[in-house]
């Protein structure tokens, strides 16, 4: 692999990362200041803002892989593709405050949103 390629796979990943995580930050910021108490309850999370998350979480995993996609091109599609879900899984298992928040069945959920987005998201591109 040639230092161009491997520069074009990192911007890639970062892109990627980037519009998937500040997505993600701007929609739940939105819809904490919209509506706080759709959010929480008791300083709790609720039941059913979790589900948003979950289905939030999927979109922007979407637009991080159709970003990531777009940046990379063709070669190297399953590397990329691959390491982005890694990424963002990885990031997502990480954060231990927010993981006891949503409970393990939601972070289970959004482990499979962050492949499944990824991967919608790269076959909206390269199709």
């Amino acid at each position: 692999m040639s230092i161009i390629t491997f520069s074009y796979i990192a911007l890639a990943l970062f892109l990627g990362y980037a519009v998937a995580v500040a997505l993600s930050m701007a929609v739940t910021f939105g819809i904490t200041a919209v509506s706080p108490g759709f959010v929480s309850k008791n300083n709790r999370i609720r039941r059913e803002y979790k589900f948003v998350q979950d289905a939030v979480w999927l979109i922007c995993a979407m637009a991080g892989g159709y970003v990531a996609a777009l940046v990379n091109g063709e070669s190297h599609s399953w590397l990329v593709g691959s390491a982005l879900v890694a990424i963002l899984v990885l990031v997502l298992w990480m954060n231990v405050w927010e993981m006891r928040q949503r409970g393990l069945g939601h972070q289970l959920v959004m482990t499979a949103a962050a492949a499944v987005g990824v991967t919608v998201g790269f076959m909206i591109h390269l199709r």
